[in-house]
């Protein structure tokens, strides 16, 4: 990483930085600093501290309003997708019962051919949804790259 940031500032004819005499302290302390940071910009609900932290801190009166998968991508983003899926996530994983209800109804989805994918039925890989949480820089990534993957699984009500 240092190699590559020292060959931009030569590029840019800084040649005060050195890679092997330089180091940046907790670099990524200081990524996470920066994605908290553009994260709260876009999103109205922080993340949880921590893995324990599992109060429900969304404003649910008003989740299902102008939800559909045929709004623009504009009127998806400022319905706030983070804040929604860290709703969807906390819920799930809040409960015992709704984390083995959503891993039956993968189950039961791959045995039926439920999941279609540009019309041929797919498999879902049976995991569980991820949360995210301030203490960890790439967590809400790993959120959202989850959520995308079991996109198929949201397509259909669970039972």
């Amino acid at each position: 990483m240092l190699e590559f940031m020292q060959r931009l500032f030569e590029e840019r004819e800084i040649l005060s930085f050195d890679a092997q005499d330089n180091r940046i302290m907790c670099f990524p302390h200081i990524i996470n600093i920066a994605v908290q940071h553009v994260l709260k910009k876009m999103s109205s609900v922080e993340a949880p501290e921590n893995d324990d932290d599992s109060e429900d801190l969304i404003d649910e009166s008003n989740a299902d309003e102008g939800r559909g998968f045929g709004q623009s991508f504009e009127a998806a983003c400022a319905q706030d997708p983070i804040a929604c899926l860290r709703r969807i996530v906390m819920k799930i994983r809040s409960s015992g019962q709704r984390r083995d209800a959503f891993m039956t109804w993968i189950e039961t989805g791959n045995k039926s051919g439920l999941f279609v994918l540009n019309n041929k039925p797919v498999q879902i890989q049976a995991k569980q949804l991820l949360r995210d949480v301030r203490t960890r820089w790439d967590s809400t990534y790993r959120m959202i790259t989850r959520c995308i993957e079991m996109r198929l699984v949201s397509l259909h009500a669970l039972p």
